[in-house]
């Protein structure tokens, strides 16, 4: 099959959620397939030694090709704060006016007079928009969550009027272009059953498959327990799920945790920490913020489980399989495991109270033999269902079935 995937990030590198995902399903389809590639470049999503050019580079070594203009209202904030405020009088969500771009329409127009694909890949909701040029081809829309209910649960806990009326206003128009676009693609692929329901819930008689968030269980093996009383949580935290979760921890479950257990530690790894964070990392020595590191898995052998208290959001928590493939006893909340199998007591201790989380963390760092098991259990789970191997089939059987090829 030749395959057209339009991005709107190059992929690269994979050291964050969506880029990881979209890095690992490109590796999975062009090992099958002849994969093309046109995507935004977003300079804010790479490391400042890494140019654009780096990452379609790397890219290139396994994609047929790969072409890319820059995201303009990717490199200054003031173009970012205008879009938000444009939304205000604009019928379309902020995803569509970020991606809206005639240098990208000409240069899928070009691409599709050179080649006839068998699919066409829409990377998220924003990139919908580029469908009408589409003929032809099977197409493919990716929601890497259902941006629409992500909204509407960040409305729900922004503590701020006006922001909780402009959340509610951004909730409506992402429903609104929900159930415009996905009636227009042939698969529309999510990472959950449980985003599945949710989008079918949206736009009745659409086709859903799941393609699961995946984990590299090569890269990420098992470390031995280290003992000990450290936690780590790691994730972006300018990403508003993760953001709000450090916030609930620290402002309702921390003190009463280190009340309880004046050594326990806890280490946030991850790139933009807010400046409360950082502070409080200053003030306290038993809280440690690294900021962005380039490799996590030293900090997942030093702490002796993983915490994920996140309650807002959507798609599946990529470190949590990160953080399972490495063995690691996790304490989180339902919410964060919502779209995993994850079984409380088998795989992971779920908490969704402030005492019930405190309780479930002094438990998993007392109990080395209760470490050991949820370990191994976490482990097979995510060898079983998520390597990328896995991941990878079911992708190729969403872009067959959009294509009308059999096998």
């Amino acid at each position: 099959m030749r395959i057209l995937w339009i991005g709107h990030n190059l992929g690269y590198p994979p050291v964050r959620g969506v880029l990881m995902r979209d890095y690992n399903l490109l590796r999975q389809a062009a090992s099958q397939c002849e994969v093309h590639v046109v995507a935004f470049d977003q300079p804010a999503t790479r490391p400042r030694n890494v140019s654009a050019e780096d990452c379609a580079d790397a890219l290139r070594q396994f994609c047929a090709e790969v072409e890319y203009i820059p995201l303009a209202s990717g490199v200054f904030e003031s173009q970012k704060y205008w879009l938000a405020l444009r939304g205000l009088v604009s019928r379309n969500p902020y995803d569509i006016n970020w991606l809206a771009s005639s240098r990208m329409a000409y240069l899928i127009q070009r691409k599709l007079e050179r080649f006839a694909f068998d699919a066409i890949h829409f990377d998220t909701i924003g990139l919908a928009q580029y469908q009408e040029f589409v003929a032809g081809a099977g197409t493919v829309l990716n929601h890497h969550n259902i941006e629409s209910s992500m909204m509407d649960r960040r409305r729900e806990n922004e503590p701020n009027r006006l922001l909780r009326q402009y959340w509610r206003l951004e909730a409506e128009k992402l429903r609104r272009a929900e159930q415009k676009y996905c009636p227009w693609f042939a698969i529309n692929i999510v990472v959950s059953p449980d985003d599945a329901d949710s989008l079918v819930s949206l736009a009745p008689g659409i086709e859903t498959r799941v393609v699961a968030n995946g984990v590299d269980t090569e890269f990420f093996k098992p470390r031995p327990d280290p003992g000990g009383k450290t936690l780590l949580f790691c994730g972006g935290l300018d990403w508003y799920p993760n953001g709000e979760a450090m916030v609930y921890f620290f402002d309702e479950i921390w003190p009463r945790l280190s009340q309880i257990d004046p050594d326990v530690r806890v280490l946030v790894v991850g790139r933009n920490p807010p400046q409360w964070l950082q502070q409080l990392g200053a003030s306290d020595s038993r809280v440690t913020v690294t900021g962005f590191v380039d490799d996590v898995r030293p900090y997942f052998q030093e702490a002796a489980a993983y915490f994920c208290p996140i309650r807002v959001g959507g798609g599946t928590r990529l470190k949590i399989l990160d953080a399972l493939a490495m063995g690691m006893p996790l304490v989180a909340t339902s919410f964060a495991c919502s779209g995993l199998p994850v079984q409380h007591e088998r795989h992971a201790l779920l908490a969704d109270t402030t005492e019930a989380f405190v309780d479930e963390v002094i438990r998993v760092l007392t109990d080395p033999e209760l470490r050991k098991r949820l370990a191994a259990e976490g482990r097979e789970l995510v060898c079983n269902k998520y390597s990328w191997l896995v991941i990878g089939k079911s992708l190729l059987d969403a872009y067959r079935d959009a294509s009308g090829i059999t096998v």
